[in-house]
């Protein structure tokens, strides 16, 4: 048989390693949470420009945090935008041609190839680019742009989020055992 004692200040000393480990534990989780969400970004962007003619900048910018803390372990990403044209997709021709003209074809996914307009003609706007534009009725001036949906609409596509979900649940599995030997002292 063998006995084991310990010290009270050996007690004393666990007791307050293992009360500042859990009273740093939030913090730990708010620094997993957040380092998830940045990663998450990236793959927003990455999964985005892969299946769609956007930039990668453009849905950065679209895209922004509210952030973990120890008081609340809940992050958010969220991406804010408007419609755009189509002209900041992908449009051939992107400047009308003199002489016979060229049918308008435009998309915004990879996957499809692009698409015949069918009317649709292009209309120079101030700064000098051209708009794909469709007539309304059979007035002269009644017309209308060519919308696309909006980065939120494209990044919220189900592949999209599926991908990113599954990248964030690694991630933050990842992330939060780093931090967890980051506050035992495994870690420098």
């Amino acid at each position: 048989m063998i006995n084991i004692q310990i010290s009270d200040t050996a007690l004393e000393r666990a007791n307050s390693a293992l009360k500042k480990i859990l009273e740093d534990s939030p913090r730990a989780i708010a620094r997993a949470v957040n380092r998830t969400m940045d990663g998450l970004r990236t793959d927003a962007v990455r999964e985005t420009t892969q299946k769609y003619f956007v930039k990668a900048k453009d849905v950065r910018a679209s895209i922004s945090f509210r952030k973990a803390n120890p008081g609340s372990l809940m992050g958010a990403m969220v991406s804010k935008g408007k419609r755009h044209s189509l002209a900041d997709y992908q449009l051939t021709p992107s400047k009308p041609r003199l002489g016979r003209p060229m049918p308008l074809k435009g998309a915004v996914k990879r996957e499809g190839g692009l698409k015949p307009l069918g009317p649709a003609f292009l209309v120079k706007r101030s700064g000098g680019r051209y708009f794909p534009f469709y007539r309304i009725g059979k007035g002269k001036w009644k017309m209308n742009s060519l919308i696309s949906p909006s980065m939120p609409q494209i990044i919220k596509n189900e592949e999209t989020v599926k991908a990113m979900e599954q990248g964030a649940e690694e991630r933050f599995r990842t992330r939060l055992d780093h931090e967890v030997m980051q506050l035992l002292g495994v870690l420098p």
